[in-house]
């Protein structure tokens, strides 16, 4: 009886410890609610962090099993769903279509992905070797929804990374520019890594520094129906909001209706870049790609930010090696207004030879 009473009395001190009691002085009721505010906020903290780091674990895992499923199935032994019997839904206008014309199959290593969600459109790598970027990309109705939703289609504040919803990728072609979104996650995944083509980041102290480009100057990515290697040639750091400078519209360029619609965008992209590669030319009727995710941190300026590279094909016939010898940091990349004020400096003009882009004419 004397240990029960002992434990109470050790419950009860507790109790009168940390909650305000009857006959508590103002300044001891003050120490206990701060006291109590920082218990809770300390448990909150603990169960966001424990729920993440749970929700991590589970990306990883279902994005191995995604990777082994990708690069893992062969004709011979991939007993699902046959090519011929998998329904991709894609316009068609038969009065282009010649007769003769061969209709691309899908690649077998698709179908156990498609027979999961048929939303995929793609698989995207970046280092062959040792990707650190490796993971199918998705295209729904809108671009709000794999923001939050994973590759199975359950909530995720990972979420996966997916294509613009107004581009095409078909039996019949593509859009000139795929635009491709993706979380930049603490934690690395989605599109965490390509933060680090950025040479004029701050953490890295030296914008002369593009190492990270150097050892990563191509990535693959495959559609339904066929695997392209393309070559990076820019990246750039721009914002979304208009009251911080002057707001670049990547995202909503899809297709060119010309030469000169293709040349100008090209030269918008290569002014912003932080990085020019000669080696890497362009020409109107190349195959764009164009990876966007978001920037922390209030470093460059308080405003909404994007890190963006972008990659043309590689042609028919052309060697798929970059010499990035070549390469070199851009002395004067164009940011937004805000990134001045905060960081000070000016767009001194092009840092980039014009015959980069074939044929332009300012």
């Amino acid at each position: 009886m004397e240990k029960t009473s002992e434990k109470g009395n050790i419950f009860l001190r507790i109790f009168r410890y940390i909650f305000p009691q009857k006959g508590d002085k103002p300044a001891e009721i003050i120490r206990k609610i701060i006291f109590l505010a920082a218990v809770i906020t300390l448990i909150v903290t603990l169960t966001i962090l424990i729920t993440a780091q749970i929700e991590r674990v589970n990306d990883n895992n279902k994005n191995k099993e995604l990777s082994d499923l990708y690069h893992g199935a062969q004709t011979s032994d991939y007993t699902g769903t046959d090519a011929s019997k998998v329904e991709i839904n894609v316009e068609h206008n038969d009065e282009e279509e010649s007769s003769d014309s061969e209709t691309p199959e899908i690649q077998d290593k698709f179908l156990p992905l498609l027979e999961i969600n048929d939303d995929i459109v793609g698989w995207i790598t970046i280092s062959n070797r040792y990707p650190f970027i490796d993971y199918p990309v998705l295209q729904y109705t809108d671009n709000k929804y794999y923001l939050s939703h994973n590759f199975y289609g359950e909530p995720s504040r990972s979420g996966a990374l997916y294509m613009d919803f107004r581009n095409h990728v078909g039996e019949d072609g593509q859009s000139a520019n795929l635009v491709l979104y993706g979380h930049n996650m603490a934690s690395g995944e989605y599109f965490a890594q390509i933060t680090n083509y950025f040479n004029y980041a701050v953490s890295l102290g030296d914008p002369n520094n593009i190492d990270f480009y150097k050892r990563h100057p191509t990535l693959t990515f495959s559609t339904l129906y066929k695997t392209s290697t393309y070559k990076i040639f820019a990246g750039i750091l721009t914002n979304t909001q208009p009251e911080a400078g002057e707001v670049f519209y990547y995202h909503n360029v899809h297709d060119f209706a010309n030469k000169s619609e293709f040349d100008n965008f090209c030269a918008e992209v290569l002014d912003r870049s932080t990085f020019i590669t000669p080696d890497v030319d362009l020409q109107y009727g190349d195959n764009l790609i164009t990876l966007s995710t978001c920037m922390l941190g209030t470093t460059y300026g308080a405003t909404d930010l994007r890190w963006v590279l972008f990659a043309r094909e590689v042609r028919e016939g052309e060697d798929e090696t970059v010499d990035v010898s070549k390469a070199y940091s851009n002395p004067s990349p164009k940011f937004y207004d805000l990134y001045y004020q905060t960081r000070g400096g000016k767009w001194e003009g092009r840092g980039w030879k014009e015959n980069i882009i074939k044929g332009y004419d300012n």
